[in-house]
Formats: C-alpha cells, sequence, structure tokens
C-alpha cells in the first residue's frame, strides 16, 4: 500500500495539509496516509528526560491536542490513516520516518515566509525540502 506522511503541529495550514493529503489519497486509492506530530525531546526540562513517566504523559496529551482537528478531518474522510508521535527534531524525524516508511510523498504546511526568511527562521519546512528524498508537497 502507498503511504503519504503527513506532518501536524497543531497550525491552521497543516489541517489543510491533511485535507489536501485527503483528496490525494482520494484521487490515487489504495493510500494510506501517516499522521505525525513531532514532539521535541526535552530531556533537560525533566528530570529523567524522557523516562520520566510524567514527561511522556505530558508530550502525549499535546500531540493528541496538536493533532486533533487533522484527526478530525481523516475520520470523516473514511481514508486510512496511522497517527504516530514521535519525539525528536521535527525536520529530522519527519524526513527519516518518510524513508523508514517508504512514503510515496510528504504533504505538509508552510508558514509562507520567504526563502530569505527561512534561512533566518530555520523554518522546518525548508529544513525538510533539504533533506528529503522523497518529494514534498507543500501547502500555504
Amino acid at each position: 500500500m502507498r503511504r503519504i506522511l503527513v506532518p501536524i503541529d497543531g497550525s491552521k495550514v497543516a489541517v489543510r495539509a491533511a485535507r489536501h493529503a485527503v483528496e490525494l489519497a482520494r484521487r490515487a486509492g489504495g493510500v494510506r496516509i501517516v499522521l505525525l506530530n513531532v514532539q521535541h525531546a526535552l530531556e533537560r526540562w525533566y528530570k529523567h528526560g524522557l523516562m520520566n513517566e510524567e514527561a511522556l504523559k505530558h508530550l502525549r496529551l499535546q500531540a493528541e491536542a496538536e493533532s486533533a482537528e487533522a484527526r478530525a478531518v481523516l475520520d470523516e474522510s473514511g481514508v486510512p490513516y496511522d497517527f504516530r508521535v514521535v519525539f525528536g527534531h521535527p525536520a529530522e524525524v519527519i524526513t527519516r520516518l518518510a524513508k523508514e516508511l517508504e512514503c510515496d510523498g510528504i504533504v505538509m504546511g508552510t508558514r509562507g515566509l520567504g526563502e530569505v526568511e527561512n534561512v533566518f527562521l530555520g523554518s522546518t519546512a525548508y529544513k525538510v525540502i533539504q533533506l528529503a528524498e522523497t518529494p514534498i508537497t507543500l501547502i500555504k
């Protein structure tokens, strides 16, 4: 089965990306969406880092809240999907998971910043473009 990876960060543009991925999946048929929420690994912020159950619970709740609207879109669509929460640096996790899962593409939102601003701000979308070996569709 073919896969489309859709990173979700809780923004409206990420929800638009999920809607776009649903349309792509419907047109192509036989596509499963992998909805991904990346939580920064805040080892220094919690005693015992991610080994701390309280930290894991907090970050998982955060991921569920950030992905709720996109998951509702997918639930309503009937398109099959998996929801994953992964800890780490977003661009690195997105590109690694796309490769590991042999995704056919990444559909993700961007805040629409110009190239110069992306360089200075370190935009996740800009970094994914640089790192990914998978085709990427950016949604404004």
